[in-house]
Parts: structure tokens; sequence; C-alpha cells
């Protein structure tokens, strides 16, 4: 009798070795098949649009901000990027000024077709001012804004912070120390500088506030160019080609682009 149950005991355990490797073979190829709608939920890019709200900006300039934002996003050239864009993006807009006065002026919103951006883009041109008045605390703007992207939609290949301004900081440490972080952290930092008070604020956002692969800054001479360097602007951060030749996108008389070496 002895042998018999040593034939049966082998054969439980051949069948359960086969089991096994059915069950694992099954795993793997369910992994496989998997694979594909992972990789499909990862969206091209998470942008956030930092609008300046402090002291500086009357509301006839923060409506410049608003309105030219919605016209550059209904724009043929940003359409089509959005919906070239892999998996999407999604966009947030905050407010920022000093150091206790930041808001989400909208939150986030993922746009995969030209109806939806369209839709969004209204949503921009209604929203309202929810700060007034206080300094020009750049810093403190980046911090929300990071803050902002960690609360974004599922995942995506690349994270940015898009900054207008039309002032220098007034703690310019804390602002490199605050841009040093977050290029670590991988987020690219770009800006669009409204140059109304002539005091070279390209330069400056060039030398201390963007960072990260690609980074960027565009300049507006003044308010009223804001829409033209927004949707430039955008269509280069939706993209994500460092080599998109923005001049051939740009009015005869545009300002500049200037790309970070760092």
């Amino acid at each position: 009798m002895g042998a018999p149950l040593f034939r049966f005991s082998r054969f439980v355990r051949a069948r359960h070795r086969r089991s096994v490797a059915v069950l694992a073979a099954g795993l793997v190829v369910g992994s496989l098949m998997l694979s594909p709608a992972s990789a499909q939920q990862q969206m091209e890019l998470h942008l956030v649009l930092a609008f300046d709200a402090s002291a500086s900006v009357n509301d006839v300039e923060f409506e410049i901000q608003r309105t030219g934002t919605a016209r550059a996003l209904r724009h043929p050239s940003v359409l089509a990027a959005v919906e070239q864009a892999d998996g999407g993006v999604a966009v947030s807009i905050i407010q920022w000024s000093s150091v206790s006065l930041q808001a989400v002026g909208l939150d986030w919103v993922t746009l995969r077709t030209s109806k939806e951006v369209r839709r969004f883009a209204d949503q921009v041109q209604a929203m309202p001012r929810k700060l007034s008045g206080g300094g020009t605390m750049v810093h403190t703007g980046l911090e929300f804004a990071a803050r902002q992207l960690d609360a974004a939609p599922a995942a995506a290949r690349r994270r940015v912070i898009d900054l207008s301004g039309n002032g220098r900081s007034d703690n310019l440490d804390k602002m490199l120390e605050t841009r040093d972080q977050l290029v670590r952290d991988g987020v690219v930092i770009n800006a669009l500088a409204i140059e109304e008070l002539n005091n070279d604020l390209t330069s400056y956002f060039y030398r201390y506030l963007i960072g990260g692969a690609g980074a960027f800054v565009i300049t507006a001479d003044e308010f009223e160019d804001f829409s033209d360097a927004m949707r430039i602007k955008l269509y280069r951060e939706i993209r994500g080609d460092l080599s998109a030749k923005i001049q051939d996108d740009c009015p005869g008389q545009f300002r500049q682009v200037r790309q970070a070496s760092r």
C-alpha cells in the first residue's frame, strides 16, 4: 500500500506544479493585456497657469490675462496641439500675490478634444478675480502651484508651471530656493514676462525664475500683447517639442523667446 500512496502524492504534487505554472502564465498574459490600458491612462501634460493678481495688476490688466488666455486656447494651433497630445492634457489656473494670498481660479480640467478646450476657454473667460492687492511674492505662487500639481488627476509624462507676471519678486532668495526644489522634483517652470514697466523682466525671469528641461520665458511688451504670447507659450508647452519653430507662428513684430540652458 505504501508505493501507491507515494505515486499518488507525486501525482498530486505534479498537478499542483502544473496549476501554479498555468496560473503564473495567466497572470503574465493578463498583465501584458492590461499594460496598454495603463499606458493610455497617463496624460501628456499637467499644466498649472499661474496668474499675477498682485497690487501692480489692476482689474483691466487682470481681465487681459483672463480673456487673453481664453482667446489663446481657442486658437487653431492650440486646439490641434491638444488633440494630438497622447492621453490628453490637464490644466488648472491659480491666482497668486503675497504670502497669504493665493487661490485656485479653476480646478483641474482634462482636455482631449477641441470641444473640451473651447468649453474650458469659456470657463476661463468667466473666471472671477479672487484676489485683490498684495505684494509680488513669486515663490508663494510657485509653492501654491506645486501643491496644485500634487492634486492633479491621474499621472502625466510632464509637469509644468506657467507663471505670468509684470514685476520682480519681493523675495529673490526664496524664489531661487523654491525654483531649485521644484526643478529637482522634475517640474518645469516657464514664464511670461509682461514688460509694461520697462525693467527687463524677461532677463530677470530668465536668470532667476525658469528652470527644468526646455524651460523658457516669452515676452509680451505690454498687457495688450498677452494673448499672442500666451498662445505661443501654450502651443509649445502642450507640444513638448523643444525643436518647435515658435517664430513660424508669431506675428512679424513679436517679442522674444529665451530658452534656459540649465
